[in-house]
C-alpha cells in the first residue's frame, strides 16, 4: 500500500511505525506544554510582597468568633508597631456576648515622627512606608498606606497578624500611562501617596 500525502496530514512515516499521525501530535503537543510549563516555572521571579512582616506573637480566641475590632497602635517605650484584634463570639451566643482582644507586635517597623509615617525596609534595602497618622478633629489613628495591608487569619480560633507592602512606586499601586503614548513613563510622587 503506497501513503498519500493528504493521508498522514504532511507527516512522513515508514510504513512500519507504529503510532499514527494523531497520536504523535498529540505527543508534540504534550511535551511543548510540558516545556513551557517548566520554563515559567523555572524562571518565576514573584516571591510575594517585598514586605511580609509575621508578628511573632500568636493567640487562640474563639473557634467561631468574628473581628470586631481592629487597630494599630505605636509603643513608644518598645519602638514597635503593634496592631490590637477584638473578637466577639456574638453571633454564636445565646447570652451576653464574650469579647477576647489580643495584640500582636509588627517588629521592623519604624517611626518618622516628623512625617507621621511608618517604614518597613525590604529585604533589598528599599524602605517602604507602611502605615501613617491619621488626625480627626482631636483623635490621632494609625491607618495602612494604600500599598500596605494587615492580615488577620484566625483558622479555628488561632490566630497569626501579618503585615504586607509592596512599594508605593509598583505599577500595580497605580493606572498605566496615557495609552496614546506608548513610550510614556508613569512617575509617582511618594507625598500624594501620603497625603
Amino acid at each position: 500500500m503506497r501513503l498519500r500525502p493528504h493521508d498522514t496530514d504532511n507527516f512522513v512515516f515508514n510504513q512500519g511505525t507504529p503510532y499514527s499521525a494523531g497520536m504523535s501530535r498529540s505527543l508534540f503537543f504534550l511535551v511543548l506544554a510540558a516545556s513551557l510549563f517548566s520554563f515559567r516555572v523555572v524562571f518565576a521571579e514573584d516571591d510575594g510582597p517585598p514586605i511580609s512582616i509575621t508578628s511573632p506573637d500568636t493567640a487562640t480566641t474563639f473557634a467561631y468568633g468574628t473581628i470586631k475590632n481592629h487597630a494599630l497602635i505605636w509603643n513608644k517605650s518598645g519602638k514597635v508597631l503593634i496592631a490590637r484584634v477584638t473578637f466577639t463570639d456574638a453571633e454564636q451566643s445565646l447570652g451576653q456576648p464574650n469579647d477576647d482582644t489580643h495584640e500582636f507586635r509588627l517588629p521592623g517597623v519604624t517611626f518618622d515622627e516628623a512625617k507621621g509615617v511608618f517604614f518597613a525596609t525590604s529585604a533589598k534595602g528599599e524602605v517602604i512606608p507602611v502605615a501613617r497618622i491619621k488626625k480627626v478633629l482631636f483623635i490621632k489613628t494609625i491607618e495602612t498606606t494604600p500599598n500596605a495591608v494587615v492580615r488577620i487569619l484566625h483558622p479555628r480560633g488561632i490566630i497569626t497578624v501579618v503585615l504586607e507592602a509592596i512599594s508605593p512606586n509598583d505599577p500595580a499601586m497605580h493606572p498605566p500611562p496615557d495609552s496614546s503614548d506608548p513610550d510614556a513613563t508613569h512617575q509617582v510622587d511618594i507625598n500624594k501617596i501620603l497625603n
